[in-house]
């Protein structure tokens, strides 16, 4: 998937107070949209100028989302 890596703030300075359960989707232990509907459409609003996000198709939409997410938390973790 190609994105553009530029972005005024992080994932983890933007959205420092919820890691934990940006993990816990990442790793697929919630659904962010089902338990965390705010969040997800916050998340929809930070990756929208990155990936194309149909809005015809919420599954693939939602893994698009989870897959930056992941990219995004695996870059800053030692």
């Amino acid at each position: 998937m190609l994105r553009k890596q530029f972005k005024a703030m992080t994932l983890t300075a933007k959205f420092k107070k919820d890691i934990g359960t940006l993990r816990a989707a990442a790793n697929q232990e919630i659904f962010l949209d089902v338990k965390h509907p705010k969040l997800y459409k916050k998340l929809v609003r930070y990756y929208q100028k990155e990936i194309n996000l149909t809005g015809e198709d919420p599954d693939a939409d939602y893994n698009a989302i989870m897959e930056c997410v992941s990219e995004d938390l695996a870059s800053v973790e030692v």
